[in-house]
Parts: structure tokens; C-alpha cells; sequence
């Protein structure tokens, strides 16, 4: 996939007022992802409704505590085709004192699907080191058009940001889908933690920043 190739798109950072279109993105991204029908138990009536609820209040969240988004836009119709949503400081934020979040999250999506979400939340953050660094916390591509170099073109964006900042060792993220794995560690990703969660495993995975100032020293 050359550059030339994406000429159609084009990458903007996002704010609250593309969040309709991004919480569309990401539920067709998400709703037959495995940590995600664990987390909201698929199984059980109104899974839709409460990955729908899940997503809003994440997104939510994220404009609210101003962190970075980055989409990717048809340029001739100005449709989201593509998103990242991106922990800026890698603050160890502990959602189960976001009492709005917590709140919402269990009039909508009902209590334990919220305990579940949280609890996993937190396992991955206490599996983070201390120092400072990003975490991907979202992304999602439209399903019609997936594999065509959309993702990488994200994930490249994200890349750029956090090795401008040299007092961050790198970039985290997390999925308890195998099918992916391949195609983090062709942009320089490595199993950093595995996670038990329900029978899956959560493998937490890192990317170096090769501009971190002490490992430059």
C-alpha cells in the first residue's frame, strides 16, 4: 500500500462534535470483538444496546478529559472511516472513581457488565508501568474497508505523537483477539503482558519510543 494509494482519505484530529460518527465506527468495530462480548455478556438479551452505552460513555469520557483523536475522513464525502482514540499522559486513571461514568455506565449497560468493565480496565492499567507513556485505548476501522492500509495510516499518526515527546518510553495497547497480533508486531509491537479474562487471554502489547530522552542518554 503506497501513499499514493490513500489520496482519497485524509487524517484529522477529531473532537465532541464527531462523536455520533464515532461511536457508529467503533460499535461495528466492536460488537463481535471477544473482550467485548465477554466484558457485556453477549450472551444475555440487550448486548447491543449495552455496547452501544459502553461506547458512548468511553468516547464521553475521552472529549471530556480533552485527549487526543485521531480520525480518518473520505475526503469527497467528509464520512469517518476510521479512529484512535489515544491516552495522552498515561495517566493510571481509576474509572471506578469516575462517578458519572460509573453511573451512566450502570443505568445503561446495568451492573455487571460495569464491575466487569472496570475490573478490566484497571487490571490493564496496574499492568502498566509508572513511567510516563501513551495508551491506545480505542480504534476501529469501518468494516467495508478495512485492509486497505486505513489502520496503519492511524496507527502511524500515533506513532508520530508520541515519539515527539521524549519523556515518554512508548505506546500501550491491549486485545484479546490473536488475528491482530500480527499485524502489531509488523509495526513494532511486543507482547509487554498477558491478562486472564474470563477464558480469553488479554495480551498487552508495547511499542518503544526510539526518542525516549533516558534511553537516548
Amino acid at each position: 500500500m503506497t501513499q499514493n494509494d490513500l489520496d482519497w482519505v485524509e487524517l484529522v484530529r477529531l473532537d465532541e462534535r464527531n462523536s455520533r460518527q464515532a461511536r457508529s465506527l467503533l460499535y461495528h468495530s466492536y460488537r463481535n470483538e471477544p473482550t467485548f462480548r465477554y466484558l457485556l455478556n453477549a450472551e444475555r438479551p440487550g448486548y447491543r444496546q449495552r455496547i452501544r452505552a459502553t461506547i458512548r460513555e468511553l468516547i464521553f469520557l475521552h472529549f471530556e478529559r480533552g485527549e487526543t483523536v485521531f480520525g480518518v475522513l473520505d475526503k469527497a464525502s467528509q464520512r469517518l472511516l476510521g479512529v484512535v482514540f489515544v491516552s495522552d499522559v498515561g495517566l493510571k486513571m481509576d474509572i471506578s472513581r469516575q462517578l458519572r461514568w460509573r453511573l451512566k455506565m450502570t443505568l445503561t449497560a446495568g451492573f455487571e457488565a460495569t464491575r466487569r468493565f472496570i475490573n478490566y480496565y484497571n487490571d490493564v492499567q496496574n499492568s502498566l508501568p509508572d513511567k510516563h507513556h501513551r495508551l491506545v485505548s480505542l480504534i476501529g476501522i469501518h468494516p467495508d474497508f478495512q485492509k486497505r492500509g486505513l489502520g496503519r495510516m492511524l496507527m502511524e499518526a500515533v506513532h508520530d505523537l508520541t515519539e515527539q515527546d521524549h519523556e515518554s518510553i512508548g505506546l500501550f495497547l491491549d486485545t484479546g483477539n490473536t488475528r491482530y497480533l500480527s499485524f502489531y508486531e509488523s509495526l513494532g509491537y511486543r507482547s509487554f503482558a498477558e491478562l486472564p479474562l474470563g477464558e480469553l487471554t488479554e495480551t498487552v502489547l508495547f511499542r518503544p519510543n526510539p526518542n525516549y530522552a533516558e534511553q537516548a542518554a
